[in-house]
C-alpha cells in the first residue's frame, strides 16, 4: 500500500509540473502574438524591443518563438539546444545578421558600429546582436574580412545541417547494398544524431593526440639497471584508446526468454571517460650511481666470502632492481648448490646486510641467484607501471600491473588466465596497497559495463572509499555476516551464467559474448540479449569471514574457486593471518595463484607459497609473485598508488555515472546458517537469563530440576548449569550435597 501511494504521489507531482510548464508556455505564446501584432502599448513596447534586438530577422525570429512555444505546449519540456542541428541553426542566424549588417551605407567598423546603433537605434538591418558580431569580426578583419568570416560560418552551418541528410542518404545506400549481399550488418541511423552522440568525420568532437612510445631495448652489459626513471615522452596512447573506445559500446535492451535467467541489463553510459594519466603522480626520478658502486662493492665482497670457505664461483650478471641487487653465481664444476645455502648466514655477516635471498638454482639458468638489498630503496610508482602497458594487452580489461621485478621489468597479472589469486601477508608489509592497485588498475582501464565489482572490507577502513562508484554490485560489505551471505549471492549468479552457456552451446564467457553480439545484430534494438561484465569478488580479510562463519564462507570460496573461471567471475582473497585454520588445504588446493609480502616465520611463507622465502622479505610491497603453473616464485617490488591518488580515480569514476546497485546483493536475506547460529545464541541466552532467574529464586539447582522446569534436555540443562556455576550464580558439586546457591533471592533481599 505504502509503495501504491509513492507512486500516486510522484504521478500526481509530475502531472502538476507538467501544467506549470504548459501554463508558462501559453503565457509566453499569448506575448508573442501581442508584440508580433503590435496590440496596445505593451505590444508595440515588445515589438519594438525584439526588433531593436533582431532588426529585420524579427520576423522570422516570431515564427522560431512561435514553434518552440507549441513544442513546450505539446511534450512539456524545452527542446535541445545542443545538438549538431540546433549549433548550424545558430551559425546559419549569426552569418545573416552580419551580412545584413554589412550592407550599412556608412563605412565604419569595429565598436563604431555598435555605438552608431546605440545612439540611433534604427532597429533595422542586423539588429544589436548583429552589430555586435559585425562590429567585432570588422575590429578583427576589416570589413572585408567580417563578409568573409560570415560567409566561412555560413558555409559550417550548411554542413551541420546537411549532415542529418547525409546520414539518412547513408542509411539508404546502405539498406541496398545489404538487400544486395543478404547479409545483416548494423547500420547509422537518424535517431543517433539525439541518442547517441555519435562524431561526425568532418566535425570531430574531441581532438586525440598521441605521441610515438619510445622502446626501451637492454643492453646486454654486465650491470643491468633498472629504469626507474620518468620518461616524459612515453606515450598517451592509453588514453587515446580510452576515449576511443567509448563510441563503439552500443545501449541495448535486453531480451527475456523463457528461462527467466535473463535480467535486465544495466543503461550504457555514453559520455562515460575512464580516468585520465593525468590524476596520478609522477615518479620522482632518482639517480641509480649509488646503488650501482655500493653493487660493485658488495660482488667483490660476495665473491671474497665464498672463496674464504672454499667455494669457487664467479659473478656472471647483476640486476638492481628497485630495492634488491640480484646477483648471479656460476660455479664450478663440482661445487655442491646446497653448500651456498648453508653458507647463507655468513654471507649476510659478511655483507652487513639485512637480510638476504637465495635462489638455488634459478630456473632456466644454469646459475644460483642471490638477492641482496639496495642502499637505497627506489619506489615504484603506481604511473608508471600502467603506462608500460603494451599496447597489444591493453584490450585484456583485467591485466593488473602488480610492480618491477629485479631486472626493472614490469610484471603482470592476468585475473582472467589466473583465475584466481591468495594475498597474504603481515600488517604493514604492503598488502592494502597491492588491493588498491589492483582496484585502481582496472578502473583506470576498464568501463562499468565490462568489469563489476563486489568488495568486502570487514576492517571498514581499506575499501569504503571505493563505495559510490558504478563498477560496485553493492556498496562495500562491511557486516561479516552479510559478506557471507552475499557469497552465496554469488555463487547463485554462477549457476545462473552456466544456465544461459548451456542455452547458447558455448562454453565460457567470451564464446557467450560473442555469441550475443552476433545474435543482436539480427535483433530489433527492443529485444536484444545480455552482455555479460565480469565480477571481481574481492574478500580484504578472510579471517574475520571465517571467525563469524568458516563453514559457509569456505563452501563458497571453494564453489566460486572450481567453477567460476569459465564464468567470468574471480576471486581475491587477503588475509594478514596466514594460518592453517583461515588459508585451508581447500582453498589453496582452488587458488594456485599466489602473492606473499613480508611474514613473521618460514611456515606462514610455506602456508602460501609451499616453500620459505617470504620471511625474507624486506616489506614496504616487497612481494614474491606466484602466478599459476610458476615452477617458482618471482621476487617483485610493489607499484605504490597513494590514498590521494585512490581518492582522485575513485572521485572521477563516481562523478561520471551513477552507481547502479543489484538489489539483490543489496537486500540479500540472512537466512542462512550464519543467522541461524547467531538466532540459536539469542535463544539461549533467553534460556540462561530464565533459568538463572529460577534458581535465584528456587534457591536450589540442578539438571534434572531444571529439565522439569523448562522442558529442555539434558545436554542443554547441563551446559545451562556449567555456565551458572562459571558465572558465579551457584558452587561447585560436593559429592550428593545440592549445589550452593550464592547470590541471594530477590524476596529475602526485599526483606532485609
Amino acid at each position: 500500500m505504502a509503495k501504491t501511494s509513492r507512486s500516486k504521489k510522484s504521478k500526481q507531482e509530475q502531472l502538476s509540473e507538467d501544467l506549470k510548464i504548459r501554463i508558462i508556455a501559453f503565457t509566453g505564446l499569448f506575448l508573442i502574438v501581442v508584440a508580433a501584432m503590435k496590440l496596445g502599448p505593451i505590444g508595440e513596447q515588445l515589438n519594438f524591443l525584439c526588433t531593436y534586438i533582431l532588426g529585420n530577422f524579427v520576423g522570422i525570429g516570431y515564427i522560431a518563438l512561435i514553434i518552440i512555444s507549441f513544442y513546450v505546449v505539446y511534450y512539456a519540456k524545452l527542446p535541445r539546444f545542443n545538438g549538431p542541428n540546433a549549433i548550424g541553426l545558430y551559425l546559419l542566424t549569426g552569418s545573416i545578421l552580419i551580412f545584413m549588417s554589412s550592407l550599412s551605407e556608412d563605412n565604419i567598423t569595429g565598436m563604431k558600429v555598435v555605438n552608431q546603433y546605440i545612439a540611433t537605434a534604427p532597429c533595422n538591418r542586423g539588429g544589436f546582436i548583429g552589430a555586435i558580431l559585425y562590429g567585432m569580426f570588422s575590429y578583427l578583419f576589416d570589413k572585408t574580412g567580417a563578409i568573409i568570416a560570415g560567409g566561412f560560418t555560413l558555409f559550417i552551418s550548411i554542413a551541420l545541417l546537411g549532415s542529418k541528410f547525409y546520414v539518412k542518404h547513408n542509411k539508404k545506400e546502405k539498406n541496398k547494398l545489404k538487400k544486395k549481399k543478404g547479409k545483416q550488418q548494423n547500420t547509422s541511423k537518424f535517431i543517433d544524431f539525439f541518442t547517441k552522440k555519435r562524431d561526425i568525420a568532418f566535425f570531430p568532437d574531441d581532438i586525440f593526440e598521441m605521441d610515438e612510445k619510445k622502446s626501451e631495448k637492454k643492453t646486454s652489459a654486465r650491470i643491468h639497471t633498472a629504469h626507474l626513471e620518468e620518461d616524459d615522452s612515453l606515450s598517451s596512447a592509453l588514453e587515446f584508446d580510452e576515449k576511443s573506445m567509448t563510441l563503439e559500446i552500443k545501449n541495448k535492451e535486453p531480451k527475456i526468454h523463457e528461462n527467466d535467467n535473463l535480467k535486465p541489463k544495466q543503461k550504457v553510459n555514453k559520455n562515460y571517460r575512464l580516468p585520465a594519466l593525468s590524476l596520478l603522480k609522477n615518479p620522482v626520478s632518482k639517480k641509480s650511481g649509488d646503488n650501482k658502486g655500493n653493487a660493485l662493492e658488495k660482488a667483490d665482497a660476495l665473491t671474497n666470502v665464498l672463496h674464504e670457505f672454499g667455494v669457487n664461483a664467479s659473478i656472471s650478471d647483476i640486476f638492481i632492481g628497485p630495492s634488491v641487487t640480484k646477483y648471479e653465481l656460476k660455479l664450478e664444476t663440482g661445487i655442491r648448490v646446497n653448500k651456498i645455502i648453508q653458507l647463507q648466514d655468513d654471507i649476510k655477516l659478511a655483507l652487513a646486510a639485512k637480510d638476504i635471498r637465495i635462489e638455488a638454482p634459478i630456473p632456466g639458468k644454469p646459475a644460483v641467484g642471490v638477492e641482496i638489498p639496495n642502499s637505497v630503496a627506489t619506489m615504484v610508482t603506481f604511473k608508471e607501471v600502467i603506462k608500460d602497458i603494451p599496447k597489444e594487452l591493453q584490450s585484456n580489461k583485467l591485466l593488473v600491473p602488480l610492480g618491477k621485478d629485479v631486472s626493472g621489468k614490469t610484471i603482470y597479472a592476468e585475473l582472467n588466465k589466473m583465475p584466481h589469486l591468495l594475498i597474504a601477508g603481515a600488517t604493514g608489509s604492503g598488502k592494502s596497497v597491492c588491493v588498491n592497485t589492483i582496484i585502481c588498475s582496472i578502473l583506470m582501464r576498464a568501463r562499468p559495463d565490462e568489469v563489476k565489482f563486489i568488495l568486502v572490507d570487514p576492517k571498514k577502513v581499506e575499501l569504503t572509499n571505493y563505495n559510490g562508484i558504478p563498477h560496485l554490485l553493492a556498496p562495500v560489505v562491511t557486516d561479516p555476516k552479510k559478506a557471507a551471505a552475499v557469497l552465496q549471492e554469488v555463487v547463485a549468479e554462477m549457476e545462473r551464467r552456466y544456465d544461459l552457456f548451456a542455452g547458447a552451446n558455448v562454453r565460457n564467457i567470451e564464446g557467450y559474448n560473442n555469441y550475443v553480439h552476433k545474435k543482436n545484430s539480427d535483433l530489433p534494438l527492443d529485444e536484444q540479449l545480455e552482455v555479460l561484465p565480469f565480477h571481481i569478488i574481492i574478500l580484504d580479510e578472510v579471517a574475520d569471514l571465517m571467525m563469524v562463519a568458516s563453514k559457509q564462507v569456505e563452501d563458497c570460496i571453494m564453489r566460486i574457486a572450481q567453477m567460476a573461471r569459465a564464468a567470468g567471475i574471480h576471486l581475491i582473497v587477503a588475509t594478514q593471518r596466514p594460518s592453517t585454520d583461515i588459508i585451508t588445504g581447500v582453498i589453496k588446493a582452488n587458488i594456485p595463484s599466489r602473492i606473499a609480502f613480508a611474514v613473521s616465520s618460514g611456515i606462514d611463507s610455506r602456508t602460501i607459497l609451499d616453500t620459505s622465502g617470504a620471511e625474507k622479505l624486506l616489506g614496504k610491497g616487497d612481494m614474491l609473485f606466484s602466478p599459476m603453473g610458476s615452477s617458482s616464485p618471482i621476487r617483485v617490488q610493489g607499484a605504490f598508488v597513494s590514498d590521494e591518488e585512490v581518492s582522485a580515480i575513485s572521485h572521477h569514476t563516481a562523478n561520471q555515472q551513477e552507481a547502479n546497485y543489484d538489489e539483490k546483493y543489496i537486500n540479500v536475506k540472512l537466512n542462512t546458517t550464519t543467522s541461524n547460529a547467531a538466532s540459536k545464541e539469542e535463544e539461549e541466552d533467553e534460556e540462561y537469563e530464565m533459568c538463572r532467574s529460577f534458581v535465584i529464586n528456587a534457591q536450589k539447582a540442578s539438571t534434572s530440576l531444571l529439565q522439569r522446569q523448562f522442558r529442555i534436555g539434558y545436554n542443554k540443562a547441563a551446559r545451562i548449569i556449567d555456565q551458572l556455576e562459571a558465572d558465579g550464580v551457584i558452587g561447585p558439586q560436593i559429592g550428593s550435597k545440592p549445589r550452593e546457591v550464592y547470590i541471594r533471592g530477590y524476596q529475602e533481599e526485599d526483606i532485609e
